[in-house]
């Protein structure tokens, strides 16, 4: 009990303190404290209840010690590094966003490309190329936390340096990218078609609610007024 007690506290002590960077060394002693605590809650319970298996003690002890690491870790300026290489990772797989809009005529060859089977190529790779901006914004900002807390590490900052060179190649990539789709010349047909299409959509979800729920009625009315029939049959009887 006091070990799960431990892990709950751990998890809400870390969702509080996710904006304050930690360094390695907080990170070492804080997971060595918790570490103590388990071996020493764990020799209370297994003295205790000796029906409970050493090994099920020791088994959660080590997992909640690599859990506090999992969780200190990532508030390291090399865990907050880390996340962001993952999100710009994510980023990059997409294609619009690994290409330099400065060549317009390949911009939109790649979007006819990667949309090939879209009817709305260009809203599709609006959209998408939307929602790919907080994403690098929040590589942005994990990169400069952690930047602000490296001091003499001269590793570490080199690949903070390199991954805050990506950041902002793909920042631009995308905020010129969705530029240049909004000034094409079928970028507004398409987005009223799209606009159409989505109350299209609206409407007939209102017209299957609308008859699900006469449905409803006509079942209820048919279902009382059988009851009616039946209170009538065999109340004559």
């Amino acid at each position: 009990m006091k070990i799960i007690q431990l892990v709950v506290f751990i998890s809400l002590a870390t969702s509080q303190l996710s904006l304050f960077p930690i360094q390695d060394s907080t990170l070492y002693i804080s997971t060595g404290l918790v570490g103590s605590l388990c071996t020493g809650s764990g020799y209370q319970v297994i003295k205790k209840c000796p029906r409970i298996h050493p090994a099920l003690v020791i088994g959660a002890g080590f997992l909640t010690t690599a859990f506090t690491y999992y969780l200190l870790y990532k508030l390291t300026p090399a865990g907050r590094l880390k996340r962001a290489n993952v999100l710009l990772k994510e980023v990059s797989r997409h294609t619009l966003a690994n290409t330099s809009s400065n060549n317009e005529q390949l911009l939109f060859d790649l979007v006819h490309d990667v949309y090939l089977t879209d009817d709305l190529p260009l809203i599709s790779a609006y959209n998408h190329l939307l929602a790919l901006l907080p994403m690098v914004r929040s590589a942005l900002s994990l990169i400069n936390e952690a930047a602000a807390q490296i001091n003499e590490n001269v590793l570490l900052q080199e690949e903070c340096d390199a991954s805050l060179m990506s950041a902002h190649a793909l920042f631009k990539n995308i905020s010129q990218a969705i530029k240049r789709i909004r000034a094409h010349k079928d970028y507004l047909p398409q987005l009223n078609m799209y606009k159409e299409n989505i109350l299209h959509e609206k409407q007939t979800i209102a017209q299957q609610q609308a008859a699900h729920a006469q449905s409803q009625i006509a079942n209820a009315q048919q279902s009382s007024s059988l009851v009616r029939w039946l209170k009538f049959i065999f109340g004559r009887k």
